[in-house]
């Protein structure tokens, strides 16, 4: 099991009530996300869909690097990575006058 820190965006942590940060005990990154939404349950509905799939709008990286594997999430954790959760943002200034 690897000790990584999950960072949540801004937007996720104001929507679903979550810290900037928190730490999980994993080896993929579905191990982690579901270690969190075990301590966090309104992740799930922001992350996951109901066939607790990633939802096409959230991204994963691990580090830098964006997942491979959206459908499983079994992209392997190591000690000391950093798994970035961000949501999609969308919005805009509204009708030009």
């Amino acid at each position: 099991m690897a000790d990584v820190e999950v960072l949540f965006q801004r937007s996720l942590q104001s929507q679903a009530g979550l810290p900037a940060s928190c730490e999980a005990r994993a080896e993929t990154a579905n191990e982690a996300v579901h270690a969190i939404a075990r301590h966090y349950p309104q992740l799930r509905r922001f992350v996951l869909d109901d066939q607790l799939r990633l939802r096409r709008h959230v991204n994963i990286f691990i580090n830098d690097a964006l997942i491979r594997d959206r459908a499983t999430l079994s992209d392997r954790l190591s000690d000391g990575d950093r798994l970035h959760i961000l949501a999609a943002v969308s919005g805009g200034a509204g009708e030009p006058e």
